[in-house]
């Protein structure tokens, strides 16, 4: 005897509700099309991450933070070390001491390309232990090589493995409505602005008095501890997994098979997965949206990682510094991240607020501080290479470095927020996508740094960059403008 789909919900505990089927929805509501299609039980539903308690939420938020301080100290700890390294291993090739520094951006860049989309897919957590564990094991590896390329292999497979800035976004976008997601992102992406300027610190300290192996061993322990309080804390937060798994607790509740999730896959057969890793690229390329953030944000991104790996050549040839006081001139790059990241982050959970009070919240308000980003970056390209061109006191490219931190916050933020805002369930991809382009942008500009201070001087190389920038600075206003016709218009909607 047939049971109707009322009969069968009761059955099982839960109550019939459904979910829109399509790639980006408009609507929560089709129970009246399909009484199979399964949802939360109402906007209160405990199942939902978004209704998750406080606690939960912001330990998820910590531990995800954790782990991206970790990684991304590991990006630039080695760049003190490189001299150790090649001596260790006999070689006198400086551009191996480079290539090892940025060789993880190029493991960076290629990584999000496949944890992305396999995150849409199979969820986030177990796409996220993988990660963790591979990281894990690959700095183990590092450790304990034996030769230059092999030490160089690691570092890029390090790289690869990197699942936490890639997801950390879009794990906040899965954890907080709309108007409390600044806020999160600015705490989530204080590490990964920090961890670069914090590197070259502690990178440069212990190489010189325990050895550059223990850098390695530091971030593998330090990884390894923090995947134990994963294992143990870490919940799947990721709506389409969790919804999956409900509507296969309801078949096997009521033995109907006809429970499903309206999600579904845009490819099938052999070439689904590749279709899947391709989903990246297909925004960095189709969308207009993706691709604009993406070109601007990579351009940011390597102006401070230019500033990164010349900043401690320049004290030290300018102002006659140490290494190691030298090293402590990053700190004006991390207060003014700090300060951007903090002031960013609560300024636009409020203007949300109010928007959406007013009712007309839209991706697009997330932009206005890279307005402010966008005018901040070049004064500060500018006030940092004329002072320390003209070799006035220290603290004045000092200051520069920490108006570029401060610019360089209030463009990410707002550039990742708008991205999980607008992108909704792709939003792992659409992050993924920009991840890639300003790694290769992490990892390729900085080679022009030397030659370019070289031939036009640290004034005239750094303002040749501040206009530049100068230039690029009305991409926020074009997309606060233009962005919402843009992802509206159906002459650009791709089918991701």
């Amino acid at each position: 005897m047939s049971t109707s789909p009322r009969d069968e919900s009761i059955a099982a505990g839960a109550e019939k509700d459904s979910l829109q089927v399509f790639t980006k929805p408009e609507s929560t509501d089709f129970s009246d099309v399909d009484p199979y299609l399964v949802s939360f039980d109402g906007p209160d539903d405990q199942l939902n991450p978004v209704n998750w308690s406080k606690r939960r939420k912001w330990c998820i938020v910590g531990l995800t933070s954790a782990m991206t301080l970790v990684v991304n100290l590991a990006t630039l700890m080695c760049a003190p070390a490189a001299p150790l390294i090649l001596k260790d291993f006999g070689s006198s090739n400086l551009m191996y001491g480079n290539f090892l520094v940025s060789v993880w951006e190029l493991g960076e860049a290629f990584g999000p390309l496949v944890l992305a989309p396999l995150s849409e897919l199979y969820g986030r957590s177990p796409i996220y232990h993988c990660a963790n564990i591979g990281f894990i094991i690959f700095s183990i590896a590092g450790a304990l090589s034996v030769n230059l390329n092999m030490l160089i292999a690691f570092r890029f497979l390090n790289g690869v493995t990197v699942a936490s800035v890639t997801l950390g976004p879009s794990i906040v976008g899965d954890l907080f409505i709309t108007e409390e997601r600044a806020t999160a992102m600015a705490i989530m992406n204080l590490a990964p602005l920090l961890g670069p300027v914090a590197g070259p610190i502690v990178g440069g300290y212990m190489s010189q008095n325990i050895g550059w192996r223990w850098l390695w061993w530091f971030v593998a322990i330090f990884a390894g501890v923090l995947e134990a309080n994963f294992v143990w804390l870490f919940r799947e937060t990721y709506k389409v997994k969790i919804l999956q798994q409900k509507a296969i607790r309801l078949q096997k509740a009521t033995g109907n098979i006809a429970y499903k999730v309206e999600y579904k896959a845009s490819a099938q057969g052999k070439n689904f997965l590749l279709h899947l890793m391709l989903r990246p690229l297909r925004m960095l390329i189709f969308s207009p949206i993706v691709s604009l953030l993406a070109v601007y944000v990579a351009l940011v991104f390597g102006y401070l990682y230019l500033l990164l790996t010349s900043i401690t050549e320049v004290f030290e040839d300018i102002y006659n510094f140490s290494t190691g006081t030298a090293s402590l001139t990053f700190l004006g790059l991390g207060v003014g991240m700090t300060i951007g990241l903090m002031s960013c982050g609560r300024l636009l959970d409020r203007y949300v607020k109010k928007m959406k009070a007013a009712g007309g919240m839209k991706p697009e308000h997330r932009l206005p501080p890279m307005i402010l980003g966008g005018l901040v970056i070049p004064i500060s390209l500018f006030l940092y290479g004329w002072t320390a061109q003209y070799r006035l006191h220290w603290i004045a490219p000092v200051i520069g470095t920490a108006l570029l931190g401060f610019g360089v916050a209030a463009t990410i933020i707002p550039a990742f927020s708008y991205l999980v805002d607008a992108f909704g369930i792709h939003a792992a991809s659409a992050v993924a996508a920009n991840i890639t382009l300003r790694c290769v942008t992490g990892a390729l500009l900085p080679l022009a740094g030397p030659p370019l201070y070289k031939k036009l001087g640290v004034g005239w190389g750094n303002s040749l960059l501040g206009f530049i920038a100068l230039a690029f600075a009305p991409m926020p206003l074009l997309l606060m403008k233009y962005g919402e016709r843009i992802r509206k218009s159906s002459k650009y909607q791709v089918a991701f």
